[in-house]
């Protein structure tokens, strides 16, 4: 490859391994976004983080010592980089859309309550098929009118153990994480630990 740079060419060479390597991180780049950017499968990426902390450890060791292998470890960190961003992108746009359907139901919800003075028994009373929900926020969702109080929450999209419940009171939605509750682990995104509890409705 050549590179020129005031009239002057500036040159570096990738050997076959160096190819070899990227290739391979390529493909296993683009398996683990075809794998973790699936519906609730988010969370396996703290599954990875002390494999890569220590990976990206040694990569900062092969950039500085090592030059004639630089360019090659840089773009293999580009392309690790890269699919991290995609698997977050993904698991945003999963959430979003999640959250549009359950803010519409929660809506629902409401507006029965306020007209009837009661909350309806079932989401069918509302129209809403089972089949129909289950399609845009999974299978594992839950409604429920007990004692005149509706209950309703569904799974969070980029894990398959904790759940965004709505309050109904305080028009809110509470992020309920099974591994908090279990004291070992945090498994909510920087931004929702910055708002302990509960988001408001958008």
């Amino acid at each position: 490859m050549t590179f020129k740079l005031n009239d002057s060419s500036v040159r570096f060479h990738l050997s076959r391994d160096s190819k070899k390597r990227i290739y391979t991180s390529t493909l296993f780049a683009v398996i683990l976004v075809l794998t973790l950017g699936q519906r609730h499968a988010g969370f396996l990426v703290f599954v990875l983080v002390l494999p890569f902390t220590a990976w990206f450890t040694y990569s900062a060791y092969v950039i500085v010592r090592r030059p004639y292998a630089r360019w090659a470890q840089l773009i293999r960190i580009f392309i690790w980089v890269v699919a991290f961003v995609m698997v977050a992108d993904i698991h945003y746009i999963w959430h979003k859309a999640a959250r549009v359907d359950a803010d519409q139901i929660a809506l629902a919800v409401s507006e029965y309550s306020e007209v009837y003075g009661r909350c309806p028994q079932s989401l069918e009373t509302l129209g809403i098929k089972r089949e129909q929900l289950a399609e845009r926020l999974g299978e594992n969702f839950g409604y429920s009118c007990i004692q005149g109080k509706p209950k309703f929450f569904y799974v969070a999209t980029f894990t398959i153990f904790d759940t965004f419940a709505y309050d109904f009171d305080e028009g809110t939605w509470e992020y309920e994480s099974w591994a908090e509750k279990k004291k070992f682990l945090d498994t909510r995104p920087p931004g929702l630990r910055e708002t302990p509890g509960k988001q408001r409705r958008s």
